[in-house]
């Protein structure tokens, strides 16, 4: 008798069934994650000590912890490099690498952190100053942050990875201010355009900007060309003085023509920036809001500069009434006719000493900022290039405006200039400057900084404006700008000694193998023609005189080995070869048995 089996189908899971494995599944996971977060969390504290005793060059071989934990231990890379750099810096964030180890944050949010917080010197710091007062986590109003380091150690614990960035870039622009300004100088200087004309009829463009000019050329392509299509997606990821001016000229053409009513428009807008900011805080007080240039933050020093450019659309709010001040453009910025009347006044262009910008690339700078109550009238205005208007703003920098179209531009070393005129105080007179021994004129600090081992930038860049941010890419181009004049001067060096002792010339007729080279001829003080057959007597082989150093200077030029002093100079013999020039030759020394 034999028995049928079947094998039971699986029933599907009834509906309310579904929500049961969910809690299943996350409950799963949940522990899951939690013994791998506390999995990382011991590797972690391994890992910081080993690096503190130094075993994983010791005992290991390994100077990399990454590379020792990839190849080692079999860790992704990812997450090797995560630990590492944790570990690499614990000794200048231990708040941060003491969340890590005892599982109070992940791994990965907190390697983000410490990347970003050891990029300057200037973050580095400012990390691990303390606040002035205890400041509250704004995820538990009972934890109180010492300091910035310490509210960054409770955004990886408590926020997302996107809000732990904008917090990042938020403390970054706190503590930029002139540095940011700097950043600016120094892209400016490094931006150019090329635009070449190619055989096949078309024309290359290559070139770098800056941040400005890319933002607003990004957003105008945006805003005139339709997005490409899927199939159209393209997922592969020495600055001579023209380049420098092509790439402002599209800054000009940019900023004119973007905020023209003809500009092509999307949703009604064009080609312009948004700068959203208070007006406590563009006056320089310190509100704890930040501006935002587009959405990003930025330092209210920058907000400041970029509030007098016409391609920024400033949007001032009053945060004590709650409403936006109606600042608009005829407050802000000249108008047709007073422009007018500053380019007549100015018809060089820039106000800066030996500026060559041209009027049409100057922007109209307020002597004392508008956000202060600065007039808009032409007492209160001077016309500057983009580069230097943003030096004007720099710390240490005062402009008096002494008639229509010039101005006094003075410099301080030992002091800031927070009276100065920029700032709505009096500026230094012509003749005595501003009362204090440092001050120089634009026309001086141009001079001393001229022609010196770091002026290689057309923009006239000093040494003490490049930012920490551009230095390896300025010390780069100035490298290959360097070596390019060394080459230059080699080159010019090498013309000029052909010019004056001009280039010699050898002989008709191929070198006697092993002879001496063919443009060594006799010395100058015989007359060819004397001797037999016309050969001079140095060419007998005969030394030119009896002073024994011209001897010695004549041997060694033909390559003869000297006399010895005990022995009397041997006869000579005569070898001829045909195509050869006549030399001499010393027989053997005789047997000495």
């Amino acid at each position: 008798m034999s028995r049928c089996t079947t094998t039971p189908v699986p029933v599907p899971p009834l509906a309310s069934d579904r929500p049961a494995q969910a809690a299943a599944i996350r409950s799963t996971l949940d522990e899951a994650a939690a013994a791998i977060n506390t999995q990382h969390a011991q590797v972690l504290s391994a890992v910081i000590a080993m690096k503190e005793q130094n075993l994983h060059r010791s005992e290991f071989g390994f100077s990399a912890l990454r590379d020792l934990l990839v190849s080692q231990f079999d860790f992704t890379f990812n997450t090797a490099g995560a630990i590492a750099a944790i570990a690499r810096l614990s000794g200048k964030f231990r708040v941060l690498a003491e969340a890590a180890t005892t599982g109070k944050a992940r791994i990965d949010q907190v390697a983000f952190a410490v990347r970003q917080l050891d990029q300057t010197t200037a973050m580095r710091h400012f990390a691990r100053t303390p606040f002035k007062n205890p400041v509250p986590s704004p995820f538990d109003p009972q934890t109180l942050c010492t300091t910035p380091e310490a509210m960054v150690t409770e955004y990886c614990a408590h926020a997302t990875f996107k809000d732990l960035r904008r917090h990042l870039d938020e403390l970054w622009a706190s503590i930029a201010e002139a540095t940011e300004l700097f950043d600016e100088l120094g892209q400016q200087s490094m931006q150019r355009l090329d635009l070449t004309p190619q055989h096949n009829g078309m024309w290359a463009l290559e070139g770098q900007l800056s941040d400005a000019t890319g933002r607003l050329l990004e957003k105008y392509l945006k805003t005139a060309c339709p997005p490409p299509r899927q199939d159209e997606t393209d997922t592969d990821g020495i600055l001579p003085p023209q380049a420098n001016r092509h790439a402002e000229a599209l800054h000009q053409l940019l900023a004119g023509y973007g905020a023209s009513p003809q500009a092509s428009t999307r949703h009604g807008h064009t080609a312009t920036l948004n700068l959203v900011v208070d007006i406590e805080t563009l006056q320089g007080h310190d509100t704890g809001r930040t501006p935002l240039l587009e959405g990003q933050p930025i330092s209210p020093a920058r907000a400041r500069l970029l509030a007098c450019e016409a391609a920024i659309i400033p949007a001032v709010f009053n945060y004590r009434t709650g409403e936006a001040v109606e600042l608009g453009r005829a407050e802000r910025l000249p108008n047709a006719a007073l422009r007018r009347k500053l380019e007549l006044e100015q018809p060089d262009g820039c106000a800066w000493h030996g500026c060559g910008r041209p009027v049409a690339w100057t922007e109209a700078h307020h002597l004392q900022h508008w956000a202060d109550g600065g007039p808009t009238v032409a007492e209160n205005l001077i016309l500057l290039c983009r580069f230097h208007h943003g030096r004007i703003h720099t710390p240490g920098w005062t402009i008096e405006k002494t008639g229509p179209g010039t101005a006094v531009i003075t410099h301080h070393d030992s002091h800031d200039t927070q009276t100065g005129p920029s700032q709505g105080g009096q500026g230094p007179s012509e003749g005595d400057g501003c009362g204090c021994s440092d001050w120089r004129t634009d026309k001086d600090m141009d001079a001393e900084h001229r022609d010196d081992d770091f002026d290689y930038f057309p923009t006239g860049l000093y040494r003490t404006e490049w930012s920490e941010t551009l230095k390896p890419d300025l010390d780069a181009l100035a490298e290959a700008i360097d070596h390019d004049r060394a080459v230059k001067a080699m080159r010019a060096a090498k013309a000029k000694c052909r010019e004056t002792y001009g280039t010699p010339t050898p002989p008709a007729g191929p070198a006697v193998p092993g002879g001496p080279p063919p443009w060594l001829g006799c010395p100058p003080r015989w007359q060819p023609g004397r001797g037999r057959e016309g050969t001079p007597p140095a060419c007998r082989g005969q030394p030119p005189s009896s002073n024994p150093h011209q001897v010695r200077a004549y041997r060694h030029a033909r390559q003869r080995q000297p006399t010895p002093a005990h022995t009397h100079p041997p006869p000579t013999q005569t070898l001829n070869r045909p195509g050869s020039q006549r030399r001499t030759r010393s027989p053997s020394p005789p047997c000495r048995r």
